[in-house]
């Protein structure tokens, strides 16, 4: 349907030559929650129509190393909401693709519960949580209190109520930018160095892999501002692990609960990042360690940590010292360690953090008629909850030019209140209000609460603004807010 090409070009195909040239293995992400097709929300009939378009990219392209699918579901422009054939589903990627890894909703990848690009500091792939691509997942899962977001996902005493476990590793996903696709307003908030670094650590180095989304521009292209921040992450990431200082790191290394191993040092140099990595042909089966340092012959405690897995990353303060010495405290069977390392990870001195948006806070906010101070100021851990769907009054204390707005969704566990559905209204009086935004969405707010900016197209003249909440993310009648403020051009 598209034009590109006279309404001729086959962009899978492309890419996927693209990867065949360069070596990479190619993958597919079909969202299920296609609300565009007339025949969503007639569940039988979608159906066919989903595994016809996932037959289609799984039988024209040769081999598909991966099928990434997300569980998204919701109510398409009819009403309906869609009931997936998630069996029927998979029969069709084992028929066509049978080596393709399964991923997020399937029983190969696991999603990691959040899209803010951190994984747990406990991190097992040995899990109790059944995916949710078996019929019996909802039922099992309810009956263990188990999420994707659970912090808990494969601690003994989870695995004494199970009845199964399931090999199922943990991917981090994150963007680049503040939101999936391409916006040309958010060139300019590309994620710092630091914060990528950071994101790499507490994902890769907490036995998770880590799935960064770099969208691409309206010119088919990577945008220059994305392209340069991938260079200098991967220079980092290259320069931090060239030198090791292990003197033993490729030695395998076995032992029971409660044994200790030492690694020399083979310079004189700072040091700050240990590796560690169990052989996972085994299993996962360290649940405590600490680490010392030997520093002019007396050992210092320097750092402990839970679970390892296929990799952990232990961060420590610099330290010159002549060996490390790992314990580990607990294990679930004789352990096997496959590699360890010794590195020096460089402090990044950035000349400024990412660029915000030009923003102004309001004079007053009320939520439903009660004060609101939580809502303006400028603290994203303050939130405020009103029980109903209190619209949300404000006052930019005169008329003022505006080119959008930010809405700062609560942060912690308690949700409640999240907006999923809107109205925005603007007024110069607080009576006589005219709509900007009818029926407007936040559309991936529930699984990534970050700051949303919505942008008008047009600078626009008003005094007071009034956000109207139509649908929590959960269908609740509650209503909350961390922050809002408006985008000034």
């Amino acid at each position: 349907s598209s034009p590109w090409k006279d309404g001729k070009g086959d962009v899978v195909k492309e890419m996927k030559e693209a990867c065949d040239k360069y070596g990479l293995k190619f993958g597919v992400y079909l969202s299920p929650w296609d609300r565009n097709a007339s025949c969503y929300g007639n569940s039988p009939e979608y159906n066919k129509f989903f595994i016809e378009q996932l037959t289609e990219l799984l039988s024209n392209y040769g081999e598909i190393h991966e099928v990434w699918f997300d569980g998204a579901c919701g109510e398409g422009p009819n009403g309906k909401k869609q009931e997936y054939d998630w069996d029927q589903f998979y029969k069709t990627i084992q028929k066509l693709q049978p080596n393709a890894v399964m991923a997020i909703m399937g029983d190969d990848v696991r999603w990691v519960g959040n899209e803010k690009g951190y994984g747990r500091e406990t991190e097992w792939s040995a899990t109790a949580l059944v995916p949710g691509i078996y019929s019996r997942s909802d039922s099992i899962n309810t009956v263990l209190g188990l999420k994707n977001k659970s912090e808990d996902l494969g601690s003994r005493a989870l695995l004494e109520q199970a009845t199964e476990l399931f090999w199922y590793p943990s991917e981090v996903d994150v963007s680049i930018r503040p939101g999936w696709f391409y916006h040309r307003e958010e060139d300019d908030k590309v994620k710092s160095l630091s914060t990528l670094v950071d994101i790499y650590f507490k994902s890769v180095g907490y036995n998770s892999v880590l799935l960064l989304n770099i969208p691409p521009d309206t010119r088919g292209l990577i945008h220059e501002n994305d392209a340069k921040r991938l260079q200098e992450l991967a220079q980092y990431i290259s320069h931090t692990f060239a030198t090791d200082y292990g003197k033993t790191s490729h030695e395998k290394i076995t032992g029971k609960e409660g044994d200790s191993f030492e690694i020399n040092i083979t310079a004189t140099t700072p040091v700050n990042t240990l590796l560690l990595q169990e052989d996972i042909q085994n299993g996962q089966r360290i649940e405590a360690f600490t680490v010392e340092a030997s520093i002019n012959g007396v050992w210092k405690k320097i750092s402990e940590g839970t679970t390892i897995g296929y990799k952990r990353l232990v961060r420590f303060d610099d330290v010159i010292a002549d060996k490390l010495r790992v314990t580990i405290n607990r294990t679930r069977a004789d352990f096997s360690i496959l590699r360890t390392g010794i590195f020096y990870a460089n402090p990044i001195i950035e000349k400024s953090e990412e660029a915000q948006n030009s923003v102004f806070t309001p004079q007053e906010c009320l939520i439903g008629d009660k004060e609101a101070v939580e809502a303006i100021d400028k603290k994203i851990e303050t939130a405020i909850y009103s029980d109903g769907l209190s619209p949300i009054l404000i006052d930019l204390g005169k008329i003022r030019s505006i080119k959008g707005f930010c809405y700062t969704p609560v942060q912690e566990e308690n949700t409640d209140g999240t907006i999923f559905h809107y109205n925005l209204y603007q007024s110069n009086d607080g009576k006589e209000w005219k709509g900007i935004i009818l029926n407007g969405e936040f559309s991936n707010i529930k699984n990534n609460p970050i700051p949303q900016f919505v942008t008008f197209g047009k600078v626009l003249e008003t005094r007071y603004l009034k956000l109207e909440p139509i649908e929590e993310i959960n269908g609740n009648q509650k209503t909350s807010i961390a922050e809002f403020s408006v985008v000034i051009p």
